[in-house]
């Protein structure tokens, strides 16, 4: 065990005497690229702010000056009126030229009538 220790002693000694490579960022680097980010996000902002400020918009115009139907027609307006029934008078021919009529009770029937109305 004492020989890989030793072994692996130099090799750390010998990799911590030589340069490492450049690190490559900056402080500059690094500002620069944040206000990149910061400006692309904003304008991604911007752009769908106003996309949907267009669409909304369109939609109201669109819309405004149409005129619009109701989904369903109104319910019929219902009117009831007694009507008096014919009666059902049997008539007899005691002679010719004349007739007998015997008197029945009258009768009455409601009829219903509808009348659609239309709005406007």
């Amino acid at each position: 065990m004492d020989h890989e220790d030793d072994r692996l002693k130099a090799l750390f000694t010998s990799v911590g005497e030589q340069p490492g490579p450049p690190l490559g960022f900056t402080a500059d680097g690094i500002a620069r690229r944040g206000r990149r980010i910061r400006l692309a996000r904003w304008g991604a902002g911007a752009a769908a702010s106003a996309v949907v400020a267009a669409a909304i918009t369109t939609t109201i115009a669109l819309t405004a000056n149409r005129d619009l139907q109701p989904g369903t027609p109104p319910a019929p307006e219902i009117t009831t009126t007694d009507v008096p029934a014919t009666p059902d008078v049997p008539t007899t021919t005691d002679s010719p030229g004349h007739t007998t009529t015997e008197a029945t009770s009258e009768t009455t029937t409601t009829t219903t009538t509808t009348t659609p109305t239309t709005t406007s």
